[in-house]
């Protein structure tokens, strides 16, 4: 009779030591995911946040320089938003989101202007120096931090102090001075 190959199992319980490193790249992809799907959330809360404060603007202001009634206006859309909703639309959310979408839409298209001039100018260059197309550059999303960060930022006044900190923010993963 021959003898039984005996498995080493470690301390996680019947998991044979050859299958550590495929557990080990598992982990990793489960991880990797859930970072994913957590950032992923997390740009389309504050996009969907720009886009609220830009309805708002828009509706308030219909084409005129300075809203008359603003803030019934965002009582009336907080009470309906909220019932439907539940919490996250509060008139002070509102507020927020109509102030960020202010500060942020202008670098929101000159952004945008950039991207486009790049784009144009890699598809020249695509057609008159290689035979080869070259894909569209990779459009970096506007917003990189989270809107917990974006909401402490606009309450620093100074434009060129909050670019700094955004900067950092999102480079270093530094907080945001109170």
């Amino acid at each position: 009779m021959a003898a039984k190959k005996k498995t080493t199992v470690t301390k996680h319980g019947s998991v044979p030591r050859a299958l550590a490193p495929l557990v080990a790249e598992v982990r990793n992809l489960i991880q990797s995911a859930r970072h994913a799907a957590a950032s992923t959330v997390n740009t389309l809360q504050v996009r969907t946040n720009y886009e609220i404060g830009r309805r708002i603007v828009e509706y308030d202001q219909r084409g005129e320089k300075r809203a008359g009634y603003g803030e019934e206006l965002l009582k009336a859309l907080s009470a309906r938003l909220t019932a439907e909703f539940g919490q996250g639309f509060s008139v002070s959310n509102l507020q927020l989101m109509r102030k960020f979408f202010i500060e942020y839409k202008f670098r929101i298209q000159q952004q945008a202007a950039v991207e486009l001039t790049a784009a144009k100018i890699q598809q020249q260059d695509a057609v008159e120096f290689s035979p080869v197309v070259i894909a569209k550059p990779s459009q970096k999303p506007p917003f990189t931090l989270s809107w917990t960060h974006y909401v402490l930022l606009l309450t620093v006044k100074d434009p060129d102090e909050r670019s700094f900190y955004e900067i950092e923010a999102a480079s270093q993963g530094w907080s945001i001075p109170e």
